[in-house]
Parts: structure tokens; C-alpha cells; sequence
């Protein structure tokens, strides 16, 4: 598996032939151009808040016939055209890559009210993309895309979330708007290798089958 990361907390996820985007948000639309990130096979989007999915992505995804996967507030923002609804706990496949979604919460916000639902996606039993979430139990995952700044996440929050996953490798993310610096966190995380990406740069992580 191939993990190239972009803005904010937009990945590209590369397993044999197929490539998969996740949260496509403002961040990189205003960085990159949609075809400079080649083929894509499907983009995942965890929940419907700008910086995960820009709106303005959605008629280009569409002409060019790559198909998006959200769970139901997500498919209310972008309507069902070429849009497939997630249910948590419910497989499915891309090519030949297993996607597993699952439910957990979004941070609370600045305000102190919660966010919208979000649903993190597990790939190919590798590489766990939580969204906006940073607590979950009954799932584990070699490889974690932690989000380790914003409203309500600290350092300490995500340390306990790579604890709960038992991650081995760390994938640090959503750190351009509340901003961090994630080799900070590198130090201080000492459970598992801190692979610190800057945007457009790749990591090569073992499969967790």
C-alpha cells in the first residue's frame, strides 16, 4: 500500500491498481488541480465539513465518473448522483480492496456542540482513515491517519487513540487549519514509528492481511 498525503486530511491510497481519495477538502482544491492526482478509482469522504469535502469538487467528480462513497449526511450534502451511501460495519469493495466504514464521533466543536455524524474508513485491513473521530473501540489497524490538531483534539487525544487502534504506524493529519507542527508530535509519541508526510509526499506501508 502506497500513501500519498495532501492538505489538511486528504489521502491518497494506493493498493495494487487502485487508487482511492479520501477527503477531498478546500485545502487541496486550492493547492492542487483535480487532474494532477492522475486516475482515480473512488474517493471516500468521512463527513460533510469543507475542509474534508469541497462542494465545488463534486461536478468534476462526476464528469469524469469517479463514483463517492459517504454515509447519509454526507450523501444529503452531495445528492445521489454517482454517490453510494455507507453503512458502518458494511464492506465493500473497490476493484479488489476491502473498505470497511465505521461509525464514531466527531470532535466537539469550538462552541462546544457536537459535529456532524462522521464514519472513518478501514482499507484493506491496513490503513484507518477516522475522519474527524478520535476514539473508537472494537477495531484495530496496523497503520493510523491520526488527527492530531483542531477544536477539540490535543496531542494527549491522539496519543490515546493510537493506543485504542494499536496502530505501529502513524500517519499525522488535520493540522492545516488549527495548526501544529507534527514533528512535535513525533517526539513525544513514542508508540509506534511517526511517518510525518509533507503534502504530496508518499509512504510505502505493509499490508495488515
Amino acid at each position: 500500500m502506497r500513501v500519498t498525503k495532501y492538505p489538511q486530511s486528504c489521502l491518497l491510497v494506493e493498493v495494487g491498481d487502485q487508487r482511492l481519495l479520501i477527503d477531498p477538502g478546500v485545502f487541496l482544491s486550492a493547492r492542487v488541480d483535480l487532474d494532477e492526482l492522475g486516475h482515480l478509482d473512488a474517493v471516500l469522504v468521512t463527513h460533510r465539513h469543507a475542509d474534508h469535502l469541497d462542494p465545488a469538487l463534486l461536478t468534476p467528480l462526476r464528469e469524469r465518473g469517479i463514483p463517492l462513497y459517504g454515509n447519509a449526511d454526507v450523501l444529503a450534502l452531495t445528492g445521489p448522483e454517482g454517490a453510494h451511501e455507507v453503512g458502518s460495519g458494511r464492506p465493500f469493495t473497490v476493484g479488489d480492496v476491502e473498505v470497511v466504514p465505521h461509525d464514531l464521533d466527531h470532535v466537539v466543536l469550538v462552541d462546544g456542540s457536537p459535529g456532524p455524524p462522521n464514519t472513518g474508513f478501514l482499507i484493506d485491513a491496513t490503513l484507518f482513515h477516522p475522519g474527524d473521530g478520535i476514539e473508537l473501540t472494537g477495531v484495530t489497524a496496523p497503520v493510523l491517519a491520526t488527527p492530531i490538531a483542531g477544536p477539540s483534539i490535543s496531542f494527549h487525544r491522539a496519543y490515546r487513540f493510537v493506543q485504542q487502534l494499536g496502530a505501529r504506524t502513524i500517519v499525522p493529519i488535520h493540522y492545516a487549519m488549527f495548526v501544529v507542527d507534527p514533528h512535535h508530535f513525533a517526539r513525544v509519541c513514542d508508540l509506534a514509528e511517526v511517518v510525518v508526510l509533507d503534502d504530496g509526499a508518499s509512504v510505502e506501508v505493509g499490508s495488515g492481511r
